[in-house]
């Protein structure tokens, strides 16, 4: 009778822990998704970024036009804050707070206009019109960093 009960008591436990452990795994699955997904967003928007750093970056870009070249340092600061909403992205997907999709298409299409800076030739492109577009995006990314620590 003992060995009985011993045997149920063992079964019961087996099944508890059974249950807990199927809990906890869906529980988790959609959290591991969900992490899988921001780190994808996160290699796409690295993998932006490096196209136009592979250029030289902004600053490079500004650099190499005599007409642009007094005002390389924006170039210099825009570069720095293109990484800055990148790494700002990663850290929310690091955190509890997952970023939105709305965020991942802000950062991405900052990413996008800085890329359209490089069909700008200041030989074939007024100047100010090139700066106007660098002036742009460094104020939208002003607005877009505050955006993302908030």
């Amino acid at each position: 009778m003992n060995l009985l009960r011993d045997s149920r008591a063992r079964t019961v436990n087996c099944l508890r822990i059974c249950f807990t452990g199927f809990i906890f795994l869906a529980l988790l699955t959609p959290s591991l998704a969900l992490a899988d997904a921001c780190q994808n967003a996160t290699q796409d928007l690295h993998s932006s970024f490096e196209v136009t750093q592979g250029r030289g970056g902004i600053w490079g870009y500004m650099e190499q036009s005599s007409a642009l070249k007094g005002d390389s340092m924006i170039g210099f600061q825009v570069d720095g804050k293109l990484q800055r909403i990148i790494v700002l992205f990663e850290n929310q997907c690091r955190k509890m707070k997952k970023p939105s999709k709305e965020s991942f298409q802000k950062v991405e299409n900052i990413l996008g206009d800085a890329r359209m800076i490089f069909n700008l030739r200041p030989g074939r492109d007024p100047v100010k019109k090139i700066m106007t577009q660098i002036n742009g995006l460094h104020s939208n990314l002003n607005k877009l960093i505050k955006e993302l620590e908030a």
